[in-house]
């Protein structure tokens, strides 16, 4: 049978989802010798469907195990279940998970998107003659409600067992050899009296004390402070970058811990069916067996993945990430790297995998710096974050406020297309963001990394048309003492491998940011005058191929302008050939 056919059959009277667990749940009744005047709906008219989902039911039942198994568990591949929290795993992932648990014998699936990973990884066990304690914690009753009647309906009755709690509440006692902890993204925790007071100490948070909290970082400190087993979570890539709030904590945290032994980089739609959130699985140890090392993998990578169907990375054939997780580091340092916990802290305890894997970029930019005077950044240059500026339908003043897109190929910032009129009070409010003379403007937010230099015909301070940047851009501003060519600069930034570098330090589950820590301890050469002349005569020679460029597409309009039919159709009073 088909689950697929049978959701069609079932459409006019409720959807797809409904019918599945209300199959699910007979078929559970039918297999335990309950009676089906148990059975509740929710709706009269969905009464009508049972008949035929009872006969389904009976049909299944019928199956063998393996045939069971499979033919229930299609449905979370369907685009039914893609509209539920049930449906996200892709298949390939799911495997992968259960591979890295190794065979324990005591499992715990936390959170709605363990939920086929943990009908799947007992279904295995049990059908290799193994009764492992698996438990799914979770805290919606109706999901659960779903898993214990899967139990049933699979014979893993006696596998399975449910919590209905928050997974960081600990209800029932007992280390698990491995838990997999799958949380929704970015979820934020609204009641913190769920949270134990020894977990929200780990983050530096008081009994009744107010905080931005989310699901993922809760996990982190509750798998360092209750666990004493391996540990697989997943989290966005956002919370391996935020240095704001109790995230920083929690990374410094688990490092100290000695328990983090790898972060895995897994590109959008590599795990999760429905989303092109970049995520990482943190592999978190025994509390026996700690190291001062973390391994860094990318499963994007060109040996483990390659693009499939809408652009998305697939996990190839015969790849096991189980593997690249044991023995010796590969050779391929932009594959795996082995990275001590002092680096790690160096670089503010960022785990994104990029920053670590882009080693060939980082080695030959530290090359170029060992020859240079060096400065950070914040040395160098004033760094001036714009802010919102709303417009004023009556405002007497014109701004133009500059974005990544107006960056011409010259590398100037060409006339921005945004243009709102402001009144006085925020006019004045402006003034420090203006675009200047000699500014470098570098974007950090979204498009990350695009660079321009603002042209010495940009508006003066005072005239009621005025230049300003958007959020995106961070303003550059050399400072005199330092004597920092700007031109240098921007040489430096829009270089190709420092290019590369900006990227990989960038971080953020869907909008990619630079940090403003990052951004201050930037490494930059400051060139002596003798390089910064032979800059500024490349610069202009640069110009000076643009300029005969521009002559020639000129002459290419024109060219094109005296030919048949341009000549007569691109007239305002065309004439008729003689």
């Amino acid at each position: 049978m088909k689950i697929q056919d049978l959701l069609h059959q079932t459409r006019d009277a409720m959807r797809p989802e409904e019918a599945y667990a209300l199959l699910v749940a007979i078929t559970a009744k039918l297999k335990s010798g309950g009676s089906l005047d148990e059975i509740t709906v929710s709706q009269p008219r969905h009464r009508e469907v049972l008949p035929l989902l009872e006969g389904s039911a009976k049909a299944l039942l019928a199956l063998e195990p393996v045939e069971r198994f499979r033919t229930l568990t299609s449905f979370f591949a369907s685009p039914a279940a893609e509209r539920t929290d049930l449906g996200w795993l892709r298949e390939e992932a799911v495997e992968q998970i259960i591979d890295m648990i190794d065979g324990a014998m005591s499992v715990r699936f936390s959170h709605v998107a363990s939920f086929v990973p943990c009908l799947t990884y007992a279904h295995r066990m049990s059908l290799a003659g193994k009764t492992p304690s698996v438990r799914f914690t979770w805290i919606n009753e109706r999901e659960c409600q779903l898993m214990r009647d899967m139990a049933t309906a699979l014979d893993l009755e006696d596998i399975i067992t449910v919590e209905l709690a928050w997974p960081w509440e600990r209800k029932v006692s007992g280390d698990a050899d491995v838990e997999v902890v799958l949380p929704p993204f970015m979820m934020p925790i609204k009641h913190l009296a769920t949270v134990p007071n020894r977990t929200l100490g780990l983050l530096g948070l008081e009994e009744g004390r107010k905080a931005r909290l989310n699901v993922e970082t809760v996990s982190i400190a509750d798998a360092i402070e209750n666990t004493r087993g391996r540990v697989i979570l997943c989290v966005p890539e956002g919370e391996l970058f935020r240095m704001v709030g109790t995230e920083p904590v929690a990374r410094r945290a688990l490092l100290d811990s000695g328990r983090l032994q790898a972060v895995m980089g897994v590109p959008s739609g590599m795990i999760f069916a429905n989303t092109w959130v970049k995520t990482s699985l943190l592999v978190i140890s025994a509390a026996d067996a700690t190291s001062n090392a973390v391994r860094f993998i990318d499963l994007g990578h060109g040996t483990l993945s390659q693009k499939g169907r809408r652009g998305r990375a697939e996990i190839l054939d015969d790849v096991s990430w189980s593997d690249i997780l044991k023995g010796e580091a590969p050779d391929d340092r932009t594959l795996a790297r082995d990275v001590t916990r002092d680096e790690i802290i160096e670089n503010n305890t960022v785990l994104v995998p990029e920053r670590y894997l882009n080693v060939g970029t980082r080695e030959q930019i530290d090359a170029l710096l060992a020859q240079c005077d060096v400065a950070e950044l914040s040395e160098a240059v004033d760094l001036v974050r714009p802010v919102t500026i709303s417009a004023d339908e009556e405002g007497e003043y014109k701004l133009f406020e500059a974005a990544p897109g107006d960056v011409n190929e010259r590398g100037f910032i060409s006339t921005p297309k945004r243009e709102i009129t402001v009144d006085r009070a925020k006019y004045n409010k402006a003034f420090n963001q203006q675009l200047r003379p000699g500014d470098v403007l570098l974007s950090i937010k979204g498009t990350v990394g695009v660079v321009g230099l603002v042209p010495n015909d940009v508006p003066r301070e005072g005239e009621k048309t005025i230049w300003t940047a958007g959020q995106s851009l961070m303003i550059l501003r050399p400072k005199k003492r330092v004597n920092m060519s700007s031109l240098a600069l921007y040489e430096y930034l829009s270089n190709d491998t420092v290019q590369d570098y900006i990227k990989s330090i960038a971080g953020g589950a869907a909008i990619q940011t630079i940090a403003m820590k990052d951004l201050k301890s930037f490494a930059i050469p400051v060139p002596d005058e003798k390089t910064v002349r032979a800059i500024e005569e490349s610069f202009a020679e640069r110009q000076a191929i643009f300029n005969r460029i521009d002559t020639l597409k000129m002459k290419l309009v024109d060219v094109r302008g005296r030919g048949w039919p341009h000549r007569l159709l691109n007239r305002s009073n065309p004439i008729k050939d003689s």
